[in-house]
Protein backbone atom coordinates (compact mmCIF):
# COMPACT_ATOMS: atom_id res chain seq x y z
CA UNK A 1 0.00 0.00 0.00
CA UNK A 2 1.43 3.85 -0.99
CA UNK A 3 0.53 6.34 1.38
CA UNK A 4 0.19 9.99 -0.13
CA UNK A 5 0.96 12.46 1.05
CA UNK A 6 -1.77 14.65 3.11
CA UNK A 7 -2.10 17.41 1.03
CA UNK A 8 -3.08 15.37 -1.84
CA UNK A 9 -5.52 13.33 0.21
CA UNK A 10 -7.02 16.61 1.51
CA UNK A 11 -7.36 18.21 -1.31
CA UNK A 12 -10.78 18.99 -2.99
CA UNK A 13 -11.29 19.07 -6.77
CA UNK A 14 -12.52 23.06 -7.68
CA UNK A 15 -15.51 21.15 -9.26
CA UNK A 16 -18.96 20.89 -6.99
CA UNK A 17 -18.97 18.30 -5.19
CA UNK A 18 -22.30 16.87 -6.79
CA UNK A 19 -20.31 16.11 -10.05
CA UNK A 20 -17.65 14.90 -9.06
CA UNK A 21 -19.25 12.06 -6.48
CA UNK A 22 -19.08 8.80 -8.65
CA UNK A 23 -15.11 9.77 -9.12
CA UNK A 24 -12.77 8.75 -6.52
CA UNK A 25 -8.95 8.86 -6.36
CA UNK A 26 -7.42 6.03 -8.25
CA UNK A 27 -4.46 3.58 -6.72
CA UNK A 28 -1.12 4.26 -6.95
CA UNK A 29 0.61 3.26 -10.13
CA UNK A 30 2.02 -0.08 -11.29
CA UNK A 31 5.59 0.97 -11.44
CA UNK A 32 8.30 4.13 -10.79
CA UNK A 33 10.40 5.58 -13.68
CA UNK A 34 10.00 7.58 -16.41
CA UNK A 35 7.83 5.66 -18.50
CA UNK A 36 4.69 6.85 -15.90
CA UNK A 37 2.94 9.67 -17.36
CA UNK A 38 -0.31 10.35 -16.27
CA UNK A 39 -3.31 11.13 -18.52
CA UNK A 40 -4.74 14.54 -18.09
CA UNK A 41 -8.30 14.86 -17.23
CA UNK A 42 -10.23 17.70 -18.13
CA UNK A 43 -12.64 17.36 -15.31
CA UNK A 44 -9.94 18.21 -13.13
CA UNK A 45 -7.93 20.96 -13.09
CA UNK A 46 -4.37 20.61 -12.14
CA UNK A 47 -4.54 17.58 -10.48
CA UNK A 48 -1.78 17.56 -7.23
CA UNK A 49 1.18 15.22 -8.17
CA UNK A 50 -0.14 14.32 -11.62
CA UNK A 51 -2.28 11.50 -10.24
CA UNK A 52 -5.30 10.39 -12.65
CA UNK A 53 -8.69 10.40 -11.74
CA UNK A 54 -10.87 8.35 -12.89
CA UNK A 55 -14.16 6.25 -12.09
CA UNK A 56 -14.82 4.11 -9.44
CA UNK A 57 -14.84 1.01 -11.78
CA UNK A 58 -12.19 1.70 -14.22
CA UNK A 59 -9.77 2.33 -10.86
CA UNK A 60 -11.10 -1.14 -8.78
CA UNK A 61 -9.91 -2.73 -12.47
CA UNK A 62 -6.81 -1.36 -12.78
CA UNK A 63 -6.21 -1.59 -9.36
CA UNK A 64 -6.65 -5.37 -9.78
CA UNK A 65 -4.34 -5.55 -12.64
CA UNK A 66 -1.51 -4.01 -11.24
CA UNK A 67 -1.05 -6.22 -8.05
CA UNK A 68 -1.13 -9.35 -10.60
CA UNK A 69 2.00 -7.79 -11.32
CA UNK A 70 5.23 -9.91 -10.35
CA UNK A 71 7.77 -7.39 -10.35
CA UNK A 72 8.75 -3.58 -9.85
CA UNK A 73 10.55 -2.04 -12.57
CA UNK A 74 14.11 -0.62 -11.10
CA UNK A 75 15.27 2.72 -12.29
CA UNK A 76 18.90 3.53 -13.68
CA UNK A 77 19.89 5.14 -10.61
CA UNK A 78 19.11 2.13 -8.26
CA UNK A 79 20.54 -0.42 -10.88
CA UNK A 80 23.71 1.35 -11.30
CA UNK A 81 23.65 1.11 -7.01
CA UNK A 82 23.11 -2.90 -6.57
CA UNK A 83 25.78 -3.54 -9.14
CA UNK A 84 28.75 -1.12 -7.36
CA UNK A 85 27.61 -3.56 -4.42
CA UNK A 86 28.07 -6.83 -6.69
CA UNK A 87 31.92 -5.84 -7.52
CA UNK A 88 32.62 -4.54 -4.08
CA UNK A 89 31.44 -7.63 -2.70
CA UNK A 90 33.36 -9.99 -5.50
CA UNK A 91 36.73 -7.95 -5.03
CA UNK A 92 36.77 -8.48 -1.35
CA UNK A 93 35.74 -11.97 -1.40
CA UNK A 94 38.39 -13.72 -3.58
CA UNK A 95 37.06 -17.52 -4.93
CA UNK A 96 37.55 -20.11 -2.46
CA UNK A 97 39.85 -22.45 -4.47
CA UNK A 98 42.00 -19.25 -4.40
CA UNK A 99 41.22 -18.17 -1.11
CA UNK A 100 42.32 -21.80 0.55
CA UNK A 101 45.79 -23.14 0.31
CA UNK A 102 45.58 -26.93 -0.08
CA UNK A 103 47.23 -28.71 2.23
CA UNK A 104 49.93 -31.59 1.28
CA UNK A 105 52.49 -33.46 2.74
CA UNK A 106 54.25 -34.47 -0.24
CA UNK A 107 55.87 -31.61 -2.41
CA UNK A 108 57.84 -32.85 -5.75
CA UNK A 109 61.46 -33.51 -6.39
CA UNK A 110 62.41 -30.78 -9.45
CA UNK A 111 65.58 -32.22 -10.67
CA UNK A 112 65.98 -35.96 -12.12
CA UNK A 113 70.17 -35.93 -11.52
CA UNK A 114 72.55 -35.85 -8.78
CA UNK A 115 76.18 -37.02 -7.74
CA UNK A 116 76.64 -38.69 -4.69
CA UNK A 117 79.47 -38.24 -2.51
CA UNK A 118 79.35 -41.59 0.14
CA UNK A 119 80.87 -42.27 3.00
CA UNK A 120 80.65 -44.56 6.19
CA UNK A 121 81.08 -48.21 8.39
CA UNK A 122 81.51 -51.51 6.09
CA UNK A 123 80.80 -54.48 8.65
CA UNK A 124 82.40 -57.10 7.38
CA UNK A 125 81.85 -61.12 7.48
CA UNK A 126 85.13 -63.13 7.18
CA UNK A 127 82.89 -66.54 6.35
CA UNK A 128 83.30 -69.44 8.32
CA UNK A 129 87.28 -70.40 7.75
CA UNK A 130 87.89 -66.65 8.41
CA UNK A 131 89.57 -65.90 5.08
CA UNK A 132 87.33 -63.19 4.44
CA UNK A 133 88.83 -59.48 4.43
CA UNK A 134 87.86 -57.40 7.71
CA UNK A 135 84.96 -54.39 8.51
CA UNK A 136 86.79 -51.16 7.91
CA UNK A 137 85.81 -47.12 6.64
CA UNK A 138 84.98 -46.74 3.49
CA UNK A 139 84.83 -43.74 1.01
CA UNK A 140 83.06 -43.78 -2.62
CA UNK A 141 80.81 -41.97 -5.60
CA UNK A 142 77.93 -42.59 -6.86
CA UNK A 143 75.03 -41.26 -9.68
CA UNK A 144 71.58 -41.51 -9.84
CA UNK A 145 69.02 -40.43 -12.55
CA UNK A 146 65.77 -40.66 -12.55
CA UNK A 147 63.76 -42.33 -15.67
CA UNK A 148 60.21 -42.65 -13.55
CA UNK A 149 58.36 -41.18 -11.19
CA UNK A 150 59.89 -43.84 -9.04
CA UNK A 151 62.86 -45.23 -10.57
CA UNK A 152 65.79 -44.10 -10.83
CA UNK A 153 68.92 -46.14 -12.30
CA UNK A 154 72.21 -46.28 -10.15
CA UNK A 155 76.04 -46.97 -10.65
CA UNK A 156 79.32 -46.19 -7.78
CA UNK A 157 82.22 -47.20 -6.81
CA UNK A 158 83.21 -47.62 -2.71
CA UNK A 159 86.72 -48.29 -2.00
CA UNK A 160 87.76 -49.62 1.83
CA UNK A 161 91.56 -50.27 2.75
CA UNK A 162 91.15 -53.39 4.78
CA UNK A 163 92.93 -56.22 6.43
CA UNK A 164 92.89 -60.05 5.93
CA UNK A 165 94.09 -62.55 8.76
CA UNK A 166 96.25 -65.29 7.61
CA UNK A 167 95.42 -69.12 8.67
CA UNK A 168 97.48 -72.16 9.17
CA UNK A 169 94.63 -74.94 8.61
CA UNK A 170 97.46 -77.02 9.94
CA UNK A 171 97.31 -76.89 13.44
CA UNK A 172 96.51 -79.21 16.22
CA UNK A 173 94.22 -76.93 17.13
CA UNK A 174 91.77 -75.88 14.52
CA UNK A 175 92.94 -73.53 11.92
CA UNK A 176 93.53 -70.49 13.49
CA UNK A 177 95.37 -66.56 12.18
CA UNK A 178 98.88 -66.51 12.44
CA UNK A 179 99.45 -63.37 10.69
CA UNK A 180 97.57 -60.34 9.51
CA UNK A 181 98.20 -58.59 6.20
CA UNK A 182 96.98 -55.60 4.40
CA UNK A 183 93.80 -56.14 1.58
CA UNK A 184 92.19 -53.00 -0.10
CA UNK A 185 89.20 -53.73 -2.11
CA UNK A 186 87.11 -52.05 -4.32
CA UNK A 187 83.31 -52.45 -5.05
CA UNK A 188 81.70 -51.34 -7.96
CA UNK A 189 77.97 -51.84 -8.01
CA UNK A 190 75.13 -50.57 -10.47
CA UNK A 191 71.45 -50.87 -9.53
CA UNK A 192 68.00 -49.17 -9.09
CA UNK A 193 66.67 -46.98 -7.06
CA UNK A 194 62.66 -47.64 -6.56
CA UNK A 195 60.94 -43.77 -4.38
CA UNK A 196 58.47 -45.55 -2.15
CA UNK A 197 56.54 -42.40 -2.44
CA UNK A 198 57.76 -42.08 -6.40
CA UNK A 199 59.16 -38.54 -7.18
CA UNK A 200 58.22 -36.76 -4.24
CA UNK A 201 58.95 -35.73 -1.35
CA UNK A 202 56.77 -36.89 2.10
CA UNK A 203 57.34 -34.01 4.80
CA UNK A 204 60.32 -33.36 3.47
CA UNK A 205 61.77 -37.09 3.32
CA UNK A 206 62.19 -39.24 0.70
CA UNK A 207 62.01 -42.83 1.44
CA UNK A 208 63.21 -45.38 -0.89
CA UNK A 209 64.57 -48.98 -1.26
CA UNK A 210 67.62 -50.39 -3.72
CA UNK A 211 68.67 -53.03 -5.26
CA UNK A 212 71.46 -54.29 -7.59
CA UNK A 213 74.83 -56.22 -8.06
CA UNK A 214 78.52 -55.78 -8.42
CA UNK A 215 81.91 -57.04 -7.71
CA UNK A 216 84.33 -57.05 -4.71
CA UNK A 217 87.89 -56.40 -6.38
CA UNK A 218 90.87 -56.64 -4.23
CA UNK A 219 93.41 -54.20 -5.28
CA UNK A 220 95.80 -54.21 -2.88
CA UNK A 221 97.33 -57.53 -1.35
CA UNK A 222 100.30 -57.71 0.90
CA UNK A 223 102.71 -60.74 1.37
CA UNK A 224 102.63 -62.44 4.60
CA UNK A 225 106.21 -63.59 5.62
CA UNK A 226 104.37 -66.68 6.61
CA UNK A 227 104.29 -69.47 3.87
CA UNK A 228 107.87 -68.64 2.48
CA UNK A 229 108.23 -72.22 2.42
CA UNK A 230 107.93 -73.73 -1.45
CA UNK A 231 106.69 -76.43 0.25
CA UNK A 232 104.02 -73.93 1.93
CA UNK A 233 103.33 -71.92 -1.07
CA UNK A 234 99.80 -73.90 -1.86
CA UNK A 235 98.65 -72.28 1.40
CA UNK A 236 98.98 -68.66 0.46
CA UNK A 237 96.00 -66.80 -0.48
CA UNK A 238 95.11 -63.55 -2.48
CA UNK A 239 91.44 -62.03 -2.56
CA UNK A 240 90.41 -61.94 -6.09
CA UNK A 241 87.14 -61.10 -7.48
CA UNK A 242 84.07 -62.36 -5.94
CA UNK A 243 80.45 -61.26 -7.72
CA UNK A 244 77.68 -60.00 -5.06
CA UNK A 245 74.02 -59.09 -4.84
CA UNK A 246 72.25 -56.17 -2.71
CA UNK A 247 69.69 -54.98 -1.26
CA UNK A 248 69.32 -51.61 1.18
CA UNK A 249 66.38 -48.87 2.32
CA UNK A 250 67.03 -45.67 2.51
CA UNK A 251 66.07 -41.79 3.44
CA UNK A 252 67.36 -38.35 2.08
CA UNK A 253 66.08 -34.76 3.40
CA UNK A 254 66.43 -31.80 1.18
CA UNK A 255 68.27 -28.56 2.82
CA UNK A 256 67.44 -26.60 -0.50
CA UNK A 257 66.52 -27.69 -4.26
CA UNK A 258 69.83 -28.68 -5.36
CA UNK A 259 71.04 -30.46 -2.18
CA UNK A 260 70.63 -33.77 -0.39
CA UNK A 261 72.04 -35.45 2.81
CA UNK A 262 70.84 -39.18 3.04
CA UNK A 263 71.51 -42.15 5.30
CA UNK A 264 71.24 -45.61 3.67
CA UNK A 265 71.86 -49.25 4.91
CA UNK A 266 72.62 -52.20 2.54
CA UNK A 267 73.19 -55.72 2.70
CA UNK A 268 76.00 -57.04 0.09
CA UNK A 269 75.89 -60.83 -0.23
CA UNK A 270 79.11 -61.73 -1.12
CA UNK A 271 80.33 -65.00 -2.64
CA UNK A 272 83.41 -65.81 -0.72
CA UNK A 273 85.63 -68.64 -2.45
CA UNK A 274 88.05 -70.71 -0.26
CA UNK A 275 91.43 -70.81 -1.11
CA UNK A 276 92.53 -73.86 -2.79
CA UNK A 277 95.64 -75.06 -0.25
CA UNK A 278 92.24 -76.46 1.83
CA UNK A 279 91.24 -79.26 -0.07
CA UNK A 280 94.83 -80.90 -0.42
CA UNK A 281 95.19 -84.22 1.97
CA UNK A 282 97.71 -82.62 4.31
CA UNK A 283 94.65 -80.16 5.25
CA UNK A 284 91.91 -82.01 5.30
CA UNK A 285 93.29 -84.31 7.69
CA UNK A 286 94.10 -81.87 9.74
CA UNK A 287 90.79 -79.71 9.94
CA UNK A 288 89.59 -83.84 10.73
CA UNK A 289 91.87 -84.81 13.35
CA UNK A 290 91.03 -81.45 15.34
CA UNK A 291 87.33 -81.76 15.06
CA UNK A 292 86.94 -79.40 12.60
CA UNK A 293 84.39 -78.61 9.86
CA UNK A 294 85.40 -80.01 6.10
CA UNK A 295 85.56 -76.84 4.18
CA UNK A 296 83.10 -75.60 1.29
CA UNK A 297 84.46 -74.13 -2.11
CA UNK A 298 82.53 -71.18 -1.36
CA UNK A 299 79.81 -69.91 0.44
CA UNK A 300 77.97 -66.31 0.30
CA UNK A 301 78.45 -64.15 3.23
CA UNK A 302 76.60 -60.81 4.51
CA UNK A 303 78.20 -57.41 4.96
CA UNK A 304 76.84 -54.60 5.71
CA UNK A 305 77.52 -51.17 4.35
CA UNK A 306 76.02 -48.10 6.36
CA UNK A 307 76.64 -44.76 4.57
CA UNK A 308 76.15 -41.58 4.83
CA UNK A 309 75.33 -39.71 1.49
CA UNK A 310 75.59 -36.32 0.33
CA UNK A 311 73.85 -35.50 -2.94
CA UNK A 312 74.37 -32.52 -5.49
CA UNK A 313 71.33 -32.35 -7.62
CA UNK A 314 71.59 -31.12 -11.64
Amino acid sequence: RVEFPASVRNETPSRPAESVRHLERAPPPAYIGPAFAPTANPGIRNPPHGIEYRSASESVSNYSRCRQLPFVRVGPAILSALTALGLAAVAGNPLHGQQEEIKSPYRWIERDARLGLIGGYYLASRGNLDHGVGSTLFAGLRFRYRVSSPLSLEAGIIYGPSQRWVIDPRLETGPAPVDTVDTHWILPTVGVQLGLTGARKWYGIHPYVTLGGGMQIGVKKDRSEKFTDPEETFLRYDLGVSPMIYGGLGAEVFPSSRFGIGLEARDNIIRLKSPDGWFTGEVLQAIAESGGEAPKESQWTHNFEFTLNLWYYF
